[in-house]
């Protein structure tokens, strides 16, 4: 009987990175390196923008829903049948981005705390264990798409990624910390997965 139990753990654990392997996780920029999001995608890094197939590609089309001002480009990449109304009035600033980590979420660990209500996915679920975490550091280019033209804010967001009938979505996305509980000061909750 014990035998079996531990072969049956072991056939477990060992399907567990095929499944990983599944899932096309982005590669983590290099530093010194950004991606670029622009008006349209022939100045654009991503060739993908509006065709979720990879968990990257759902990121960078709701990036470029929200740097265009383009409310389809959001509903096609968070998965929805209606628009969330997230798109802007028009074409906003432009953006550099760079991915700074990608994983897995585990049922333990999550950036925030579960459980938040989403307007646009009403009674769903944020988070889950199995669902794919992509942190981006982007910042705003009023004028000319560079480092040095673009404005010295960095902004960090966590996107949660679920695979939804062959594609992938952004469920929800935020600042990966909480400061609940930690006297205002901001707590960093990482997860499983590869960062910089």
């Amino acid at each position: 009987m014990v035998p079996r139990l531990l072969v049956a753990a072991f056939l477990s654990a060992a399907a567990l990175p095929a499944l990983a392997d599944d899932v096309p996780l982005p590669e983590l920029t290099p530093k010194g390196h950004y991606l670029v999001m622009t008006w349209d995608n022939a100045t654009s890094s991503s060739n993908c923008i509006g065709d979720p197939k990879t968990p990257m590609c759902a990121v960078e089309t709701v990036l470029a829903c929200f740097v265009r001002g383009d409310h389809s480009l959001c509903q096609i990449g968070m998965g929805l049948d209606r628009d969330p109304g997230l798109g802007g009035e028009g074409p906003g600033d432009k953006m550099i981005y760079k991915i700074i980590r990608s994983g897995f979420l585990s049922g333990e660990q999550y950036p925030w705390r579960p459980g938040r209500d989403l307007s646009w996915r009403p009674g769903g679920i944020d988070m889950q264990a199995g669902d794919v975490r992509i942190d981006v550091v982007d910042r705003d280019c009023p004028g000319e798409v560079s480092e040095k033209a673009c404005s010295p804010a960095l902004f960090e967001i966590a996107y949660i990624l679920r695979r939804q009938e062959g594609r992938w979505a952004v469920i929800t996305w935020r600042p990966p910390y909480e400061t609940r509980g930690t006297g205002g000061r901001p707590k960093i909750l990482w997860g499983e997965g590869r960062d910089r």
